[in-house]
């Protein structure tokens, strides 16, 4: 007579330890497709953003956004704040104004200047932005904006990685000082000129450094030992970068001889009594923002 027979224990422990197999193997190759699939999203997040300042810039004279001309120091004959005229306030030219600006305008919302692969605990979207906020007939521009002198404290969508404090956007951009504003800042940026970027190491440190070795940018897209991050150039396009010398950045004059561009590290002269110098690409978050003043002081205010 014909009986129904199972599965052994062997039998069963064995198909268990295929299965075990199985999984190992495919879980790494998994591992791997998030990761692409999140750096993917995270350089059409960059590209998204520039696409935004670039249509800013053709209703606003070619020009990227630029706090300080968004909310200007009094007009000099009228001695009042009025909106579009007046001269640029500089040191509104931050990381958190700039973004902020943006949303309050509805250029993007809150969510595309988190990046999909930040690590960051102190970096979070800002779900609570004031839009109604926004009355240039009271001089406010943005969530947390202050009118020019009334030093209001920091508050709104803040930018403080870095300082203990919180971060609501994950991006680096063009210093906005110098030679570089004048010149990328522009829509007539080319596909030499980085603009936008995923956060890296300080000032875009030596990998012997404990600045780099302990950054939590090699986790965002590469690994503990090595940063890799996205770019977006003027041309609106985005790559991945394993180097802080992109091969598209250019080399610049430095004293008499030409030099590949850390796009992170402020290697060259570009702040001094006139606001004129090199055109160094020098990518970053900022808190501060003073023209005119030493490179130092400067220096002081970029958060890793």
């Amino acid at each position: 007579m014909y009986r129904k027979r199972g599965f052994t224990l062997i039998e069963l422990l064995v198909v268990i330890a295929i299965i075990a197999l199985l999984i190992g193997l495919l879980l790494p190759a998994l591992a791997k497709a998030r990761r692409t699939a999140a750096s993917l999203k995270d350089a059409a997040y960059l590209k998204e953003i520039h696409q935004s300042m670039l249509i800013y810039a053709n209703d606003h004279g070619d020009v990227m956004p630029l706090p300080g001309l968004i909310n200007r120091q009094p007009d000099l004959f009228l001695g009042e704040n009025r909106a579009g005229i007046g001269p640029e306030d500089e040191p509104k030219n931050t990381s958190r104004h700039l973004y902020s600006a943006m949303i309050a305008q509805n250029y993007f919302n809150t969510d595309i200047v988190i990046g999909p692969t930040e690590v960051n605990p102190q970096i979070e979207q800002y779900k609570t932005y004031n839009y109604s906020a926004y009355d240039p007939g009271a001089d406010i521009y943005w969530d947390g904006d202050t009118p020019t002198g009334s030093g209001g404290p920091e508050s709104g969508f803040l930018a403080n990685i870095g300082n203990n404090g919180t971060s609501h956007t994950s991006y680096y951009h063009l210093a906005l000082v110098g030679l570089r504003k004048k010149l990328m800042w522009r829509n007539t940026a080319d596909n030499t000129d980085a603009l936008l970027a995923s956060r890296a190491p300080y000032e875009g440190s030596d990998e012997t450094t404990d600045d780099y070795k302990l950054s939590q940018t090699l986790l965002l897209h590469g690994t503990k030992k090595a940063w890799v991050g996205n770019v977006a150039y003027g041309d609106n396009h985005a790559e991945v970068s394993e180097s802080f010398y992109p091969s598209l950045v250019a080399y610049e004059e430095q004293g008499g001889r030409l030099e590949k561009d850390n796009i992170f590290a402020h290697e060259f002269t570009d702040v001094d009594d006139t606001g004129y110098g090199s055109g160094d690409a020098f990518l970053c978050m900022t808190q501060r923002n003073y023209l005119g003043q030493a490179v130092s002081a400067y220096r002081e205010a970029l958060l890793q």
